[in-house]
């Protein structure tokens, strides 16, 4: 009987042992949410300062925030500019002790868009030899009345023209008439199979291969050994800017006795900034320079604009 009328009690007390039991657990599992919940709380916090760190911009210590190739020329204060070693006038040559020309007025303008000063690096010999040196980052800029070319295209990025320069030839008169015979003159150049004098180390080595693929190209160190060989009729032709070819008889009216020339209405470079592969904001930055500030050729010169 004390079996019997005890038996709603043991059960009473098993109720309670298996609630005081599943309170327990309860707290355990509130104190590991209360141990793991702020930890994940601040990650979400801290996640604008995470995109903040991995922002390529710089900042500057006047609190400005400049891309890297932007922000290495300004923290430097000067921008260095590869230049050709000779003067060619109109776009860079001494004067007075003072640089002048289209080039240099174009590269003082990126510098005081800049902040920084401009230093020219003249020691390339070669128009080739200027575009290698911003290709190796030996200068941030190439700015040397620089034509595009394909082979130049597979190192360097080219900005918006700034100028175009149409082509000529400059022909010995009795050695062409030996090769034309009785074709007119038009036929006789647009199927040129002479000799063709070229500037060497530069872009008119690849105008030359692909305006006048038949021609036997001879390659010159500088213009006036390209203009002496053409004389001499060592070679019947020299290709280059009708710039330089009409400005020979400008100085000297007598060699259009022995010399004439044939311009290009349809053949033309297109001159550009140099920049290099890891310099995209600076590329933009001088693109947008030239929109806003275009390039005014020189009057007289022949050059043209770049629209």
């Amino acid at each position: 009987m004390n079996a019997l009328g005890n038996a709603p009690a043991s059960r009473a007390m098993r109720r309670l042992r298996a609630l005081a039991l599943g309170l327990a657990a309860l707290g355990l599992c509130g104190a590991a949410w209360a141990q793991d919940g702020p930890k994940a709380r601040p990650a979400a916090a801290s996640a604008p300062a995470s995109d903040a760190a991995r922002s390529p911009l710089v900042k500057m210590a006047d609190g400005r925030l400049l891309a890297p190739d932007i922000a290495r020329i300004v923290n430097r204060g000067e921008v260095v500019v590869a230049m050709l070693a000779e003067d060619n006038p109109p776009f860079f040559s001494r004067k007075n002790g003072e640089l002048v020309g289209t080039d240099i007025d174009l590269a003082n303008q990126i510098g005081r868009e800049l902040g920084v000063t401009v230093r020219y690096d003249r020691s390339a010999k070669t128009f080739d030899a200027v575009a290698e040196m911003v290709a190796a980052g030996q200068a941030d800029l190439g700015i040397s009345r620089l034509a595009r070319t394909l082979k130049r295209a597979q190192s360097l990025h080219f900005s918006n023209t700034y100028l175009r320069l149409p082509h000529a030839l400059l022909i010995n008169r009795v050695r062409f008439a030996e090769l034309a015979g009785d074709r007119p003159l038009p036929q006789v150049v647009r199927d040129y199979a002479g000799t063709l004098g070229v500037l060497g180390a530069s872009s008119w080595e690849e105008f030359g291969r692909r305006n006048f693929p038949k021609a036997k190209l001879v390659s010159y160190a500088n213009w006036t050994d390209a203009v002496e060989a053409v004389k001499k009729g060592e070679v019947i032709a020299v290709y280059r800017g009708e710039l330089e070819v009409m400005q020979l008889f400008k100085d000297d009216p007598s060699l259009a006795l022995t010399l004439r020339t044939v311009t290009f209405s349809d053949l033309e470079s297109l001159l550009s900034i140099l920049v290099g592969v890891r310099d995209p904001t600076l590329l933009s930055f001088v693109n947008e320079l030239i929109v806003q500030r275009p390039v005014r050729p020189p009057p007289g010169s022949g050059l043209k604009p770049a629209q």
